[in-house]
């Protein structure tokens, strides 16, 4: 371990000392520009190099020190160095000129053909190499040769071309020249442009890669692409038109300086900002105003050769025509520039997919998934989350992309109620649009909320009626069946006895009387399990207040509330009603510490609502404010209602104290079993 460790720091150490040189290099060459005499002095004092040289091995080592293998750093590091090369020989191989000074010639060869060096790769190396240091695929290493060869027969034409240098009112002689490359001068032209070719080639393998890559690798490519862009269109603008220097400086060397920041940024802190919505931009502003300009004076041109003259009308008339054409043609450019990004961000159309989407998905939790990918995407996020708390305080958390760090959370409200969260990475993403299709998530968290709730119910139910079951197979099975068979061995011996001993059968058959009337006893405790026998003498109100009065001690003051329960209720309806009630007080009596409590029934449209109201201590919160996951007996109320497809809500009562609120349908509660 101590080996490698050494060498890394041992190379750390090499890579921070080489940007050092080469920003004392280009300070050096700066400095030495104002010896050479005004003469032989270069008329631009400033070239695209001096920022490579001082910002491109900076910025190389910083990506090093955190990404030490990383072959585009390594290739940025390099490239600044060389511009620093560059940077001294211009003012060195002058200077020497000027002075007469020994191997003048050989540096002003070296510091004619060694931009080549820098440059090119820049172009070419970098894109179809970024950012893992591979080109795209197999069938795009015909072009990495390419590129190599191209680079290596520029530098040697260039080297080797016999040519006098122009160095103020000197002339110097190459000192390599090769006269077989002179004869070759007239490819010189040719190959450039299958040198501008190759760039545009490892630029559309950025392209490819944009299109076919993840969230962030396309984040990646987009700031690295939207620079280079800009750095070959000004480099061929200089090498095809002669562009004054002044206009041409400045953008070159801005362009320039933000290639190797757009690197770092997108390698290290891509997360941070979102370039898709400036390349995304810059397409369709930069197209509309080509197309535009080019309908403006098109117009013009065409009407001044039609009819001369009329030069001031052709001008409004393109005025008005670009002035009618703009809106139509941008939304046209929009969609077309989205559809290339993969992406859509017309709030009206997203809204359309979305429903599109969950009407589709085979169930709620897939309508989530599929809703949420979309969301992702038109938010350009590399991830996305929507976490989704359930009736008993759990958690549900349904995912999509890279979902490590999701920091940022727009609650998924329905109808007034927080259902769950929409969770997003950090970045510059579109507040409004995120709002816009959380408000569309929020109703398919809901009914995943539903669903799981649903299902999670249905399981308790069936549980509760298979324990049920089993218990009554016990109690008939193990109490009552041999019970019977006893009482029936019992009467075969009386009626065996009874020619031969007929006092003791009088006995015998008083003794089974007394085990009969226990038996009907066990009989009739099985059946008011099944339904409270109250409910049938009393009915449900009757029951209710029967049931407050035989409450044991401590004695709680209980208030049943005249009932307006008119005509007669289904019988599975009373018995939840009953249990519900009966499981409220006992929770109320044991747990609350309530004094009073008051209970409330009322038949209205959608069913027959029952609330249970004491004034104890309420129910326990957790940190957050939420009530935690309920226990059996709550869970109990909550199984009875949603087994007749009702509801039941346990909350804080204002004012203090617990109320639970049992909302039943009567309608579905016909066809249920009255347990």
């Amino acid at each position: 371990m101590g080996v490698p460790v050494a060498a890394s720091r041992t190379l750390t150490v090499a890579v921070r000392l080489g940007a050092a040189v080469a920003a004392a290099v280009v300070l050096a060459g700066l400095a030495l520009r104002f010896q050479v005499p005004g003469a032989y002095r270069s008329p631009q004092p400033w070239r695209p190099e001096h920022v490579m040289g001082l910002v491109y091995p900076a910025v190389g080592a910083v990506v090093l020190r955190r990404r030490p293998r990383l072959v585009v750093a390594w290739l940025v590091w390099a490239i600044g160095l060389l511009a620093a090369l560059q940077v001294v020989l211009q003012p060195l191989s002058r200077w020497a000129v000027a002075e007469g000074a020994t191997g003048a010639a050989y540096l002003r060869w070296a510091a004619f053909w060694i931009y080549l060096l820098e440059f090119l790769p820049l172009i070419t190396l970098l894109p179809l190499l970024y950012p893992g240091g591979r080109p795209p695929s197999r069938r795009w290493r015909p072009l990495l040769w390419l590129v190599c060869a191209l680079i290596a027969v520029n530098v040697v034409f260039a080297a080797l071309l016999p040519m006098r240098y122009t160095v103020g009112p000197l002339r110097v002689d190459n000192p390599v020249g090769v006269a077989l490359v002179g004869e070759l001068a007239a490819w010189r032209r040719p190959m450039e442009w299958l040198t501008v070719a190759a760039a545009l080639g490892c630029l559309a393998s950025l392209a490819v890669r944009f299109r076919s890559g993840g969230p962030v690798e396309r984040r990646q490519i987009g700031w690295l692409g939207y620079v280079l862009v800009a750095v070959l269109l000004l480099g061929c603008l200089d090498m095809v038109v002669a562009t004054p220097f002044a206009l041409w400086i400045v953008p070159i060397s801005l362009a320039v300086a933000g290639v190797p920041v757009a690197i770092a940024v997108a390698i290290l802190r891509y997360r941070l900002y979102d370039i898709d919505l400036i390349v995304n931009r810059t397409l369709v502003y930069g197209a509309l105003a080509a197309f535009t300009g080019a309908l403006y004076f098109g117009l013009i041109g065409a009407v001044n050769l039609a009819v001369s003259g009329y030069g001031a009308l052709a001008g409004l008339a393109g005025a008005l025509v670009v002035g009618l054409t703009f809106q139509p043609l941008r939304l046209r450019l929009q969609r077309a520039v989205d559809r290339l990004f993969k992406v859509e961000r017309d709030p009206y159309r997203l809204a359309d997919r979305l429903s599109r989407t969950v009407q589709q998905a085979r169930d709620p939790a897939a309508a989530l998934t599929s809703a949420l990918a979309s969301t992702r995407q038109a938010l350009g996020v590399g991830g996305a989350a929507v976490e989704i708390g359930d009736r008993d305080g759990g958690v549900r958390v349904h995912g999509d992309g890279d979902t490590a760090d999701l920091p940022q959370e727009i609650p998924l409200r329905w109808h007034g109620a927080t259902v769950g969260r929409l969770l997003l990475p950090p970045g510059r993403h579109d507040a409004r649009l995120a709002g816009l299709l959380a408000r569309h998530l929020a109703d398919v968290a809901h009914a995943v909320r539903l669903t799981a709730d649903l299902q999670a119910s249905r399981e308790r139910i069936l549980s509760t009626r298979e324990e049920e079951r089993r218990r009554l197979r016990r109690d008939l099975h193990d109490g009552l069946g041999p019970t019977l068979a006893a009482l029936a061995l019992s009467l075969d011996a009386a009626r065996l006895r009874l020619s031969t001993d007929p006092a003791s059968v009088s006995e015998s058959l008083a003794s089974l009387r007394e085990r009969m009337i226990a038996t009907i006893g066990d009989i009739r405790e099985l059946v008011y399990g099944l339904r409270p026998p109250a409910l049938d003498n009393l009915g449900l109100e009757g029951a209710l207040r029967a049931l407050a009065d035989d409450l044991p001690e401590p004695r709680v003051d209980v208030v049943v509330e005249d009932a307006d329960v008119a005509g007669e209720l289904p019988a599975a309806a009373e018995v939840a009603a009953y249990r519900i009630v009966q499981e409220a007080l006992s929770n109320a009596r044991r747990h609350a510490d309530a004094r009073q409590i008051t209970v409330r029934l009322r038949r209205e449209t959608h069913g027959l609502t029952l609330v249970v109201a004491d004034d104890g201590v309420g129910l326990p919160m957790t940190a957050d404010g939420r009530v935690p996951r309920a226990g059996v007996g709550l869970g109990s109320m909550r199984e009875r209602a949603a087994e007749l497809g009702g509801s039941c809500t346990i909350g804080p009562r204002p004012g203090g104290g617990t109320e639970v609120v049992a909302r039943l349908p009567l309608s579905s509660a016909r066809g249920a079993p009255a347990t």
